[in-house]
């Protein structure tokens, strides 16, 4: 087999977004596509030449011209929709947050591992896909920080511009999980897990979240009910901990850092390219004073490939017989995180990581 054809469920907006990928002349080709909105199903198939449309997701389950599905839906939707794709016998790759929380998590991955052969990933691993992530990754690895003990994360971005709307589920935990830590925190979690490696051991977590600044349905927040902002400290195992944060800032220009302290050095970089090109610092020391600085630019950051990389990562998973990028046994870790950050916001106390699970992704 040389190309993965792909089933298409949810023809919003994400799914418009990375349409190309599905392209009927390329390795990852759409042959249906499935949506509530059926008009909205054929629109689609038609820009990426599917031979089917549906109004009914069950339909693409059940094709079998489709190798693998990629659902694109709202969250609430995400468990029974993976769930029944493995139950067809489709590899999957689902959008983020991978599922609700912690329990829904686990549901998938029982059930994906009594499905072996078939290959489950999440969106969440889009950032990966960058330069500086992949050097970040084998500068923790390679063992010139020393030991690390300390990674700070930070992203502030700009509110919603006056006047803008989002759909009405984005508003509704119970829909969406949460707001922006269940939007943006799955692909900031999962990138410091993919740099961090082994390193990456959550034991304990302490959290706030609040709502957008200022709270005004004027500013695009029209719920109270889902956070806007965040910030976590969390512990791992040998003294390292990591401050992790997202928010909007209407009083200062956006900025995206990430600091990685170890005893022997360290690197700054970040996890998105903000308005100019992704850098990567890198400092250490050498013998017992001289501290040697190396700075790479990572150039041309290609968003589209950026959106499109849990696609094309399955895809060869599937092909290469490999574990994928951001598979359920990661995603389960992932949750436990955040369901951890938000019980530590309602109840005050830090909270214990519950169930941990071991692994480098």
């Amino acid at each position: 087999m040389e190309a993965v054809r792909f089933g298409i469920i949810g023809a919003g907006r994400i799914a418009r977004i990375v349409a190309g990928t599905f392209a009927s002349t390329g390795t990852t080709p759409g042959v249906a596509v499935a949506d509530v909105d059926e008009k909205a199903a054929q629109t689609l198939a038609s820009q990426i030449g599917a031979q089917a449309a549906h109004g009914d997701y069950r339909r693409v389950l059940e094709d079998p011209s489709v190798d693998a599905v990629y659902v694109a839906t709202p969250p609430y939707l995400h468990r029974p929709m993976v769930m029944e794709a493995l139950d067809a016998g489709k590899h999957v790759i689902c959008e983020k947050p991978f599922m609700l929380n912690v329990a829904e998590a686990a549901d998938v991955l029982a059930a994906a591992n009594a499905r072996p052969e078939l290959k489950v990933g999440s969106c969440s691993s889009r950032f990966r896909q960058a330069d500086t992530a992949g050097r970040a990754r084998e500068i923790v690895s390679g063992g010139s920080l020393g030991s690390v003990y300390r990674v700070g994360f930070q992203t502030v971005s700009a509110p919603p511009p006056v006047g803008s709307t989002v759909p009405a589920w984005r508003g509704d935990a119970k829909s969406n999980g949460g707001g922006i830590l269940y939007d943006w925190g799955p692909y900031d979690i999962d990138w410091i897990s993919f740099v961090l490696g082994e390193l990456f051991t959550p034991r304990r977590v302490f959290a706030t979240l609040g709502p957008y600044f200022p709270l005004t349905p004027e500013r695009g927040c029209s719920s109270p009910d889902v956070d806007g902002r965040f910030s976590a400290e969390i512990l791992c195992d040998d003294g390292l901990s990591i401050h992790w944060e997202r928010r909007a800032d209407e009083h200062s220009s956006e900025r995206h850092s990430v600091e990685i302290r170890g005893t022997s050095g360290g690197v700054d970089t970040g996890m998105l390219p903000g308005g100019s090109a992704a850098r990567l610092r890198h400092a250490a020391y050498r013998g017992t004073a001289d501290l040697d600085e190396i700075e790479l630019l990572e150039h041309d950051f290609d968003w589209g490939a950026t959106l499109d990389f849990p696609i094309r990562d399955l895809a060869r998973a599937v092909l290469d017989d490999r574990l994928p990028a951001a598979p359920p046994e990661q995603q389960l870790l992932l949750h436990s995180v955040m369901d951890a950050m938000v019980a530590s916001a309602e109840t005050a106390p830090a909270q214990d990581i519950s169930p941990h699970t071991q692994g480098t992704f």
